[in-house]
């Protein structure tokens, strides 16, 4: 029997949350618009099965992605450059069920503006959100590099907005409305709230 690739643990949990449902056609556009929150969970899973097996040609594998502390973050660079939000875009990234793509600072606040997205009420870490579907998403988003989690969960001060370089933007496929997602924002807020 083939060994599992070390990331295909990522692939795997999406082709176990998303059910069986007619494959889409896989392309790095197709991509583009999963991460625009403009596919399904049926569609991550696609991807997810993708990866599982052997990626295709145009989908390859990045070792290193510049963020070795942000466990379960997966990259891989497109056979050619797609246009995401506006932008032309090489690499992709997932993390749990989120799809995203890395961008410098201001660009990703501009598509923040764009997209209208809300900044979320929690100081640990800076994230933006926006609910397709306030009732059960999927969620559009932004969030910085977690590079220290550990040091954070340890007590170490978040950074300021400013000391964030990049920022990842894209879309949480996760099953949760709204409120959910607030509630749990606040209590990680009031768990992790270094000034008190």
């Amino acid at each position: 029997m083939r060994r599992l690739r070390p990331w295909a643990a990522l692939a795997l949990a999406f082709s176990a949350s998303t059910g069986t449902a007619a494959e889409p056609a896989l392309s790095p556009e197709g991509l583009g618009k999963l991460i625009e929150c403009r596919g399904t969970t049926q569609d991550l899973g696609a991807y997810g099965d993708v990866l599982l097996a052997d990626s295709p040609k145009w989908l390859k594998r990045v070792d290193d992605n510049g963020h070795a502390g942000m466990l379960g973050l997966w990259s891989f660079r497109l056979g050619h450059p797609v246009t995401i939000f506006g932008r032309s875009v090489e690499t992709v990234s997932f993390l749990n069920q989120w799809v995203v793509i890395e961008l410098p600072r201001a660009e990703a606040l501009a598509v923040i503006r764009e997209q209208g997205l809300l900044r979320a009420p929690i100081r640990i870490t800076e994230q933006y959100y926006h609910f397709a579907d306030p009732e059960k998403g999927p969620m559009l988003g932004a969030f910085a590099p977690t590079d220290d989690a550990f040091g954070l969960l340890l007590g170490a001060k978040p950074p300021a907005d400013e000391d964030n370089k990049t920022l990842f933007i894209g879309c949480n496929y996760a099953p949760m409305d709204q409120n959910e997602f607030l509630k749990a924002a606040a209590i990680a807020n009031s768990m992790f709230d270094h000034d008190k």
